[in-house]
C-alpha cells in the first residue's frame, strides 16, 4: 500500500536535490568541476549529467513523475558507482556529505519509483 502524501514528499525531497546539483553543474561550482575533472569528463560530461538531472526534477514534478524516478534512479546509481569505483566515499573533504546526498535522493526515487510503477510507460501497463 503506497501512501501519497509520502510519494509527493518524496518527489519534492528529490527534485529539489536534483535541482541544486544541476544548479551547482550548469554554473561549474569548484566541487563539481573537481568531480568531473577527476573523471575525464568535464566540462561535456557534467553538462550532460546536470540536464539530465534537470530532467529527472522536471518529470518528478510533473505527472510523469513515474518516468522522472526510472531516469533520476539511473543517474543516481551511476553516481554512486563512480564514488564507489573512481573517487571515494570523501571528495573534497567533504567528509561523505556527496554521497549521503546521493543515497537520500536514490532512496526517494526508489519509492516513487515502487509507488507509482504502474505509471511507467511500457512497463506499468503489464504489472
Amino acid at each position: 500500500m503506497t501512501h501519497p502524501r509520502l510519494t509527493h514528499a518524496a518527489q519534492g525531497i528529490a527534485a529539489v536535490l536534483l535541482l541544486m546539483a544541476a544548479t551547482m553543474k550548469f554554473m561549474g561550482d569548484p566541487g563539481s568541476v573537481a568531480v568531473f575533472t577527476r573523471l575525464d569528463m568535464d566540462p561535456g560530461g557534467r553538462y550532460l549529467i546536470a540536464v539530465i538531472e534537470l530532467t529527472a526534477a522536471i518529470l518528478l514534478l510533473s505527472p510523469l513523475a513515474a518516468l522522472g524516478s526510472v531516469v533520476a534512479t539511473g543517474v543516481m546509481c551511476g553516481a554512486i558507482i563512480a564514488h564507489v569505483t573512481q573517487l571515494g566515499l570523501v571528495t573534497n573533504d567533504d567528509g561523505g556529505r556527496l554521497v549521503g546526498l546521493l543515497v537520500i535522493v536514490l532512496v526517494c526515487v526508489s519509492y516513487v519509483l515502487v509507488s507509482r510503477r504502474k505509471e511507467i510507460p511500457f512497463v506499468g501497463s503489464t504489472l
